[in-house]
Parts: structure tokens; C-alpha cells; sequence
């Protein structure tokens, strides 16, 4: 038999007699735990989603006898209304031969901008800007340093700093993305089954119109 209840244990680590707690600090106290309860769950439930599927999604590339480039992987129902897909994300880090690929390309714009008055050159040097902007950790933007070095420019500058980010490119694996999709014609686009709280919220429209 179970042994009857009769402290709570409070924020300071002391036991409190359950006459001393308040009904609405038992109600608070019970529904948070509840809902951990709860998320912990749907957090399990959710990373045995992803192993199974990466495991079977292997077992598949094994069958076709060929991983996609650099980790991506994706396959297709028979009916064609379902996709699946494992994409391998690249991170470029950030160091100084990558900064001073930038400073080439920020010169070479910015010695056209003294004498073009030209949206088109703003938006060049604003492109720049934001390919050569490292995250929280560091890393650049894989495809924006990409879009950069297919732009044929005709100046000696922009094509050295090509040449640097050439040599200096060096991608580091980052995170992995498994990804659902389906449509409900071979004519219709897929859309991915997001497996995200916020689009899980109910009466989203109605709760946002009340805010």
C-alpha cells in the first residue's frame, strides 16, 4: 500500500505540511507536472519517429545502392504523393581569408558606387553584406557564399577574392533534416508535414483575433 502524502516540497528544498500549501498552489503544482508529463512523452514519441524513419530510409538507400550527394537522401511513393527526404545541412566557417574575400568584393562595389547611382549596385553591395554574415556560431551561409561565387563580375578584385574563397571553402557537416511532404494530386505541390507546437495550436485564427 501506497504511503499517504502529506508534505510538498518547495523551491527551497523544504518539506511543507499539505495544510500549509494553498489549493491553488497544489492545482499549480499538479498541472505543471502534468504537462511535462505530458511534453516528455510526445518528446519520446517524436525522436522514435526519426529514428524508425532514418533507419528505414537507410535501409531503402541501401537497396537503391546510392546516398545522395553529401547525405541527402529522398524517395517518392509509388503514387507520387508522398516524399520523404534526409538533407545534410553544410555549415563554411568564418575566418580571415573568408574576411578578406569580403573586403575584395565590399571595395569593388563600393568603388562603383561612387560613380553608378544605380539600385542594382545597392542591392550588390547589400547581397555582399549579408553572404559574409556569420551566425551565433560562427558559420556562414552556405548557398548565399555559393550565389556570390557564380555571379560573373569582370574585375580583377571580385575574381581574387573568388580564388580566396576557392581555397579557403572548407564545409563543415552540420545539422540533419528529416522531411515529410505529400499532395493530393501528381499535378499539386507537397507540403510538408510540419512537426512543430505552434501549428498544433487549436483555434489559432480565433485565439489570434482575440488577442
Amino acid at each position: 500500500m501506497a504511503k499517504a502524502v502529506t508534505t510538498m516540497i518547495d523551491s527551497n528544498g523544504n518539506a511543507i505540511p499539505l495544510k500549509y500549501v494553498s489549493a491553488y498552489d497544489k492545482a499549480r503544482d499538479r498541472v505543471t507536472r502534468r504537462i511535462l508529463a505530458r511534453f516528455e512523452k510526445a518528446r519520446a514519441a517524436l525522436e522514435a519517429v526519426v529514428a524508425d524513419s532514418i533507419k528505414d530510409l537507410d535501409e531503402l538507400s541501401k537497396l537503391k545502392e546510392s546516398l545522395g550527394a553529401k547525405g541527402n537522401f529522398s524517395a517518392r511513393s509509388f503514387d507520387g504523393l508522398i516524399q520523404v527526404a534526409i538533407r545534410q545541412q553544410y555549415n563554411i566557417r568564418l575566418d580571415e581569408r573568408v574576411i578578406r574575400a569580403r573586403e575584395l568584393m565590399l571595395d569593388y562595389v563600393g568603388s562603383i558606387l561612387d560613380r553608378v547611382d544605380g539600385v542594382d549596385v545597392s542591392a550588390l553591395r547589400l547581397l555582399v553584406k549579408e553572404a559574409f554574415k556569420a551566425n551565433s556560431q560562427g558559420f556562414l551561409s552556405t548557398g548565399r557564399i555559393l550565389s556570390l561565387m557564380r555571379m560573373e563580375v569582370n574585375n580583377e578584385k571580385w575574381r581574387e577574392a573568388k580564388r580566396i574563397l576557392q581555397d579557403a571553402l572548407k564545409p563543415e557537416k552540420g545539422k540533419q533534416y528529416l522531411q515529410c511532404e505529400k499532395r493530393n494530386s501528381t499535378q499539386g505541390d507537397f507540403r510538408a508535414i510540419r512537426l512543430d507546437i505552434a501549428d498544433c495550436w487549436p483555434n489559432q485564427e480565433v485565439r489570434n483575433e482575440s488577442v
